[in-house]
């Protein structure tokens, strides 16, 4: 490879117009030489040169996407799949580009698209293996019965990001707070905007007073992506509420409960986020509300004073 690249270089000083060459020392300094700064260089130098060639764009989506700039990566991949629509090779990075920026939906619906238009044997391989662990992260019920199978799979390929996350919320449900952590601080270090994993983290640390700041910050970025998770603008009301935020949190909470019936906690803060916006008779009936449905000490006592209160004006 080094002298591959080498003779490839010598070729593009005497002649700067070649695109092919251009693009291949892209796939070389991505690959095998592991030269990141180099390969986006190339690529986007082959981009110039070969704007309309439908092959290019591909091969430089997957360039970026090992050189780590995932952002790029998409829209390139997005571009090559209008072009070439069934390819599943190109289906296959765009899904993985699509999952490194937070999209796990969309990247679901793009590998099953890849799986179904016959993948060779090593990408339809790991076309299963990652809807698979993807799958769990809506069925946390069967986390533990996947145990097994994460431990083999962090054994061969500690990075596979689908299994860590799958991993964090197995300890997430143990009350296994600190490795929690850690996995999903790992996930965004390498992958800084992973949407799930803000998410998941936020919910960590809203746990911790002290770390309530950080929480906010992360699910604010969270949201970015991830604008419709119900679960996620609670998440935020609740922080919203906690910094004195309130028309936010009201905001926040109205939205979730347009999507699915809020629990008793955030009852009680959406109760109390109207109390404080002086919106005094939809506080006393969400109150109300959050009481009913189960709402557990030390909230309970708080609401049932906020709504005495409210009772002697």
């Amino acid at each position: 490879s080094d002298k591959a690249a080498t003779a490839y270089e010598q070729a593009v000083k005497l002649n700067p117009k070649l695109a092919a060459v251009t693009t291949t020392l892209a796939q070389l300094n991505a690959g095998p030489l592991q030269n990141k700064e180099k390969a986006l260089a190339y690529a986007k130098k082959a981009r110039e040169l070969a704007p309309t060639d439908p092959q290019v764009p591909g091969i430089l989506g997957k360039v970026a996407y090992d050189s780590c700039n995932f952002t790029w990566s998409y829209s390139l991949l997005q571009e090559s799949v209008r072009q070439r629509a069934n390819d599943p090779s190109i289906l296959h990075d765009l899904a993985w580009a699509a999952y490194s920026l937070g999209k796990v939906n969309e990247a679901r619906d793009v590998m099953q698209k890849a799986l179904a238009n016959n993948p060779d044997p090593t990408q339809a391989a790991d076309a299963k293996k990652f809807l698979a662990l993807t799958a769990l992260d809506e069925n946390p019920k069967e986390l533990m019965a996947a145990e097994i199978d994460l431990q083999k799979e962090l054994k061969s390929n500690p990075e596979y990001v689908p299994a860590l996350m799958a991993q964090a919320a197995l300890a997430t449900q143990r009350g296994q707070i600190k490795p929690a952590t850690e996995m999903y601080n790992d996930i965004l270090r390498r992958l800084p905007d992973f949407a799930p994993a803000q998410k998941r983290l936020a919910t960590l640390y809203a746990q911790d007073a002290s770390k309530v700041p950080g929480a906010y910050d992360l699910a604010t970025k969270a949201r970015k992506t991830l604008p419709d998770d119900p679960e996620l603008s609670e998440l935020l009301g609740q922080l919203s509420y906690d910094k004195k935020e309130y028309p936010r949190a009201i905001q926040l909470f109205q939205e979730s409960a347009r999507k699915r019936p809020l629990n008793a906690n955030s009852l009680f803060y959406l109760g109390m986020s109207q109390l404080q916006a002086s919106q005094k008779a939809e506080a006393r009936g969400i109150l109300n509300q959050a009481l009913v449905a189960g709402l557990q000490e030390p909230l309970a006592t708080e609401a049932k004073r906020a709504l005495a209160d409210l009772q002697r004006e």
